[in-house]
């Protein structure tokens, strides 16, 4: 095959085509994504997929399945991205929070997206209204701009960063979609026409169930379309209205089935801005052009040191302020216009443009998102390549008879895409760990709170108080920011640093500044009412344990605290409610059921007390705790032998531990579970276990040294 000859691969079968072609490019993405492997979790994952229980799937049965539908960090009770969630409760179910077999599976969709996304452009160039203009270098055409779009630097936040799978599988499934559409809109209505529909209709739905902002596939085919199959023709748009409408209402529909009505109302939209962004609509819709655009400049020209995962972003007060907003909004505008003006004369073109700011429209519109994330180019970006490609074979057509040129423009192709994929390779050693990501990041936006922020978090995970502290006081004199809740959990983890380090007036300082700021925290009011309990303060202790409750009702632990507060004031029926209302949501939380065997047994209640341990024991095998306090039970009923086994069990799971804490109560209280059993039977059987425990080591070491060791 001569490698000049762009035509030339029509000389080979479909099929070596596209063995070729795939091996391309799978070898290409593993060879940019080969030290991705074990990035750490990073950011939104702690929310979304490691504190999240719902998304940890331990048992293949629908109601376990079931539960990842409903997996939103918030708690919504909606249906919450369900094709993502599922496919990381399957990750979870494999490998636990191995990160390898997350990173894995992530980047396997990222090669079934390319693959599809050659597919797509390939059949899309042979099309009767391309083909006899891009027919005979589709292939070249194809290949090429799915190369570039998968190896580009700016895919890495969509494929390296975990979370972002909802990303990248609903781009799969979008171009899938696209995909077969093409193919059945250009077959026959026989039995393989139906069939590519009906997979064009799962695709369709598996899109948008993995990330919402795939509600723009009805649009970009409509579109489709109109620019390349049916060409811009009145009549069409006549003739197929019903369908078109259809296609545009269906995803709206299903949108309100699955956040509720509240996603597309003025008053949920108005809600989101006043309770997380320090800007407003109108604000956020004249910043965005600019953010569109400087999306464009990193797409082709992604060098390592203007990626990051946080960008400093000025917010546009108005049409001229910054004057960049009004030039980014008649840019756009005339990019648009331009497009509709040579639709006919260029359409593909014009549509692989349209395409980039259409599937743009979700997440730079009124909705009250976050300014700027590099992971929202991964379906826009998809064909943006597709012009680039075209322009570089009128170039080698250009110079068909000069060989130099020629050379000169395939070292060129070849560098860039060297270029783009070693920028890809150093962009992964970035998301290593949160300390890589972070520090990364404040390198490039130094005056922006979350870059602080977080790598102080990462800090203080890491018992690096000195440097937490350090960071958080930086993100204090930081003033930029895209969520209002920055600051005041700036000071919230300021309150955490110093309640370590047991300087709890310090603590106590931050953590009300926290909450005179960010009312809706339910973590700031736990954390102040544990403060309050351990000064021995037990009406503000409860005070902030019930705001706490008001706040996140879905949060288990201000219950539990609740209840050690009400406990400590020998309040048993109030803290019985509390135990109650928790067991409805967490009915097999082993704390919360030892918390109740210890409350009924405060209230006389042996056998329940007895029943509510004995289940604690159960889900908790391996806490002393809960050993020690059914002892305690078996001793009231009289079943010393029972009583005997659970005191030996504690004894060799608290081998090393302050057993005088646990029996008398000094050991330090973390929550409900630290209890006074019955001291004196408890006691006298723990004595009694360690010295049968002394006797029987003391026969063995006589059998092994022949004599009294002492």
């Amino acid at each position: 095959m001569n490698i000049w000859n762009l035509e030339s691969e029509s000389q080979l079968s479909a099929c070596r085509r596209n063995v070729f072609a795939f091996s391309a490019l799978v070898i290409l993405i593993l060879s940019v994504c080969s030290n991705s492997f074990n990035c750490s979790w990073q950011f939104d994952d702690a929310g979304v997929i490691v504190d999240n229980k719902a998304i940890h799937l331990n048992k293949m049965d629908w109601q376990s399945i079931k539960q990842t539908f409903y997996a939103s960090p918030t708690k919504s009770g909606k249906i919450y991205r369900p094709v993502s969630c599922l496919t990381l409760g399957l990750n979870y179910y494999l490998g636990q929070l191995n990160v390898f077999g997350y990173h894995v599976v992530n980047t396997a969709i990222h090669i079934l997206a390319a693959l599809f996304l050659f597919l797509f452009v390939y059949h899309t160039l042979n099309l009767p209204l391309l083909k006899p203009k891009y027919g005979s270098t589709a292939y070249f055409i194809a290949l090429l701009s799915a190369a570039f779009w998968a190896v580009n630097p700016l895919q890495t936040e969509s494929v390296t960063y975990i979370v972002q799978r909802m990303t990248s599988l609903a781009g799969l499934f979008y171009i899938m979609a696209m995909y077969f559409y093409l193919k059945g809109r250009t077959s026959h209505m026989n039995l393989s026409g139906m069939s590519h529909y009906a997979a064009f209709v799962i695709c369709s739905v598996f899109a948008f169930g993995s990330k919402e902002n795939a509600a723009m596939l009805p649009f970009s085919l409509l579109f489709f379309d109109l620019f390349l199959i049916q060409g811009m023709k009145k009549e069409y748009l006549k003739r197929n209205f019903f369908i078109f409408a259809a296609l545009i209402i269906i995803p709206v529909g299903l949108a309100l089935i699955m956040r509720g009505p509240s996603v597309l109302s003025p008053k949920g939209i108005i809600n989101v801005y006043e309770t997380k962004r320090p800007f407003g609509p109108v604000e956020h819709l004249l910043t965005e052009p600019r953010v569109v655009l400087f999306y464009l400049s990193l797409l082709f020209y992604p060098i390592q040191q203007r990626l990051s995962i946080a960008h400093d972003i000025t917010v546009s007060q108005s049409l001229v302020n910054p004057p960049t907003t009004i030039i980014a909004i008649i840019v756009i505008l005339a990019i648009l216009g331009l497009c509709i003006r040579y639709s006919r004369k260029w359409p593909l073109v014009c549509y692989c443009i349209l395409f980039y700011f259409m599937n743009h429209f979700i997440e730079a519109s009124f909705f009250g998102l976050e300014l700027c994330f590099e992971h929202r180019n991964y379906v826009p970006s998809m064909l943006l390549f597709v012009p680039v490609t075209i322009l570089l074979v009128k170039v080698i057509r250009y110079y068909s008879k000069k060989p130099a040129m020629r050379w000169m423009i395939c070292i060129f192709l070849a560098l860039l895409l060297v270029g783009f994929g070693n920028s890809t390779f150093l962009r992964n050693f970035d998301y290593e760990t949160e300390g890589t990501l972070w520090a990364d990041a404040i390198k490039k936006a130094p005056d922006l709170i979350r870059p602080h922020l977080n790598l102080g978090v990462f800090y203080f995970d890491h018992k690096d108080y000195d440097k937490a502290l350090s960071e958080f006081s930086t993100a204090q004199s930081c003033h930029k920011s895209s969520n209002i809740t920055d600051v005041p959990t700036t000071h919230y983890n300021i309150g955490l640093v110093y309640q370590r380090l047991g300087n709890l007036d310090k603590a106590l300082e931050y953590y009300n500044k926290a909450a005179s700021v960010y009312t809706t925290n339910a973590d700031i009011y736990n954390n102040l009412g544990l403060l309050y309990y351990n000064m021995g303060q037990w009406e503000k202790a409860e005070h902030n344990f019930l705001e706490a409750i008001g706040c996140d009702n879905n949060a288990i632990q201000p219950y539990k605290n609740m209840t050690l507060v009400l406990l400590k004031q020998g309040k048993i029926k109030e803290a019985l409610k509390y135990i109650n209302l928790a067991g409805r949501q967490w009915s097999d939380d082993g704390g919360l059921l030892g918390a109740a065997g210890y409350a009924y047994r405060l209230d006389g209640k042996w056998d329940k007390a007895f029943l509510f341990l004995e289940k604690a024991v159960k889900i908790r095998p391996c806490d002393p705790k809960m050993h020690l306090y059914l002892s305690e039970i078996y001793f009231k009923q009289n079943k010393e032998a029972k009583a005997n086994k659970e005191i030996q069990k504690f004894i060799q799971l608290e081998k090393d531990g302050d057993l005088k804490g646990y029996v008398i109560g000094t050991a330090k209280e973390e929550d409900i579970e630290v209890i006074k059993p019955y001291k004196k039977l408890v006691m006298l059987n723990l004595a009694q276990a360690y010295k049968s425990q002394g006797e029987y080591v003391m026969e063995k070491a006589q059998y092994l040294f022949g004599h009294n060791p002492i």
